[in-house]
């Protein structure tokens, strides 16, 4: 009797037990929106389109369900820490280790459209739909860098792009570039575009700010339509690309002086040269490398790869990436991605662009497919200049 007794208290438990290990491990997924990877190179973690949130151990090849209420624009790692950053469909984040211990929690007024947090995990930067930029303390009180004007997200469909540095002293932010509407120099600088809106709330092309003062240090000119930037860990470099094709790159000692990169085709459009002149007089192709079928120069992401020294850019619609020395314009070598699974990278999916993420210092590369809720992880070797594909979960 009494051992059924015992039976009959267990029997709910184990049942319990067995059903919180089904809903924790994979289930397929829908197409990841933003992912992020560990600085260690180890683990990644993936907010789908289904509200999933998946912890990927890389090493392992190993996955599991985390919740399946997370914001779909929410996961991230912090920098040099075993903690992923998220926030549920209640607009509570968590910051959350990787064996489940919760480090912080705090209810936000809003869905976040990307956020990042600090290694020491007392500040927390983080962007709504109508591409603002906050940071909140702590004591949870909170300021405004960028104001939002509420619609800046359905009008471009992509986030406002925010990259840190390892310092935590630069943030880059990136929506759209601004076009040549205005009289020469043709764009405007961060007085007009203060003077335009509260708290920079135009501030739509690549800007870098200082964290420390909490103001953008310079308005980074040049591209056009959709852009997506980021700055090197050390903060010594910005990249950006966009929907038009146009590269740049900028020393952040020097934010005035503007670089182009090449195009894989034609090569280093001259700004300076004067009217009139044959097309291809305007471009200096002395150091091009030859470029493979499908390379494009319409850009949907870039990622540092190798610490601060090399980074990849990723066209849109195409499998191949492109290899940048920073410091540099032209390309030093192109990687073949693979056509199967086709990866975010195809159908314009600038809204989905933070499905590709690196981890610099252990040269790990993790990328969203185009449909389906699974990645394809590669390995970059800086000695040798490949780019090796080693796990693939369609």
């Amino acid at each position: 009797m009494q051992k059924k007794r015992i039976w009959a208290l267990v029997t709910p438990c184990l049942a319990l037990v067995a059903g919180y290990i089904a809903w924790s491990t994979y289930s397929p997924a829908s197409p990841v929106m933003t992912a992020s990877v560990s600085s260690d190179g180890i683990h990644a973690i993936t907010a789908h389109r289904d509200q999933k949130l998946i912890l990927w151990n890389l090493a392992d090849q190993e996955r599991a369900i985390i919740s399946r209420e997370a914001n779909l624009y929410s996961a991230y790692f912090v920098k040099e820490q075993p903690v992923f950053v998220w926030q549920n469909l209640d607009n509570v984040v968590k910051a959350q280790s990787i064996n489940g211990e919760t480090k912080q929690q705090f209810q936000l007024d809003r869905p976040v459209y990307g956020h990042l947090m600090t290694k020491d995990l007392k500040t927390y930067y983080y962007s709504d739909i109508g591409w603002s930029i906050f940071r909140r303390n702590l004591k949870g009180e909170t300021e405004t860098l960028k104001a939002t004007d509420g619609k800046a997200f359905l009008g471009y469909q992509k986030l406002l792009n925010l990259s840190m540095d390892n310092s935590e002293e630069r943030l880059v932010s990136a929506g759209s570039g601004e076009p040549k509407g205005f009289e020469p120099p043709y764009y405007q600088t961060l007085v007009q575009v203060l003077e335009d809106g509260e708290n920079y709330k135009n501030l739509y092309s690549v800007a870098l700010w200082n964290l420390g003062s909490g103001e953008p240090i310079a308005k980074l000119d040049g591209n056009s339509s959709k852009t997506h930037a980021a700055i090197s860990p050390d903060g010594q470099w910005v990249v950006s690309g966009d929907e038009a094709g146009i590269g740049l790159y900028w020393n952040t000692e020097e934010p005035e002086k503007r670089y182009r990169l090449a195009r894989y085709h034609s090569g280093v459009f001259l700004d300076s040269l004067p009217e009139g002149l044959p097309d291809e007089e305007y471009f200096d192709s002395s150091e091009l490398i030859e470029a493979p079928a499908g390379a494009r120069n319409k850009t949907i992401a870039q990622a540092f790869i190798h610490n601060s020294q090399y980074y990849l850019r990723f066209g849109n619609n195409s499998h191949i990436a492109a290899l940048f020395e920073t410091g540099s314009p032209w390309p030093v070598k192109y990687f073949d991605l693979g056509e199967s699974p086709e990866l975010v990278t195809y159908g314009s999916q600038y809204a989905r662009n933070t499905a590709i993420a690196t981890a610099p210092k252990a040269g790990v590369l993790v990328v969203g497919h185009r449909s389906g809720g699974g990645i394809s992880v590669y390995r970059f070797d800086a000695e040798a200049l490949t780019l090796e594909r080693e796990w693939v979960v369609e």
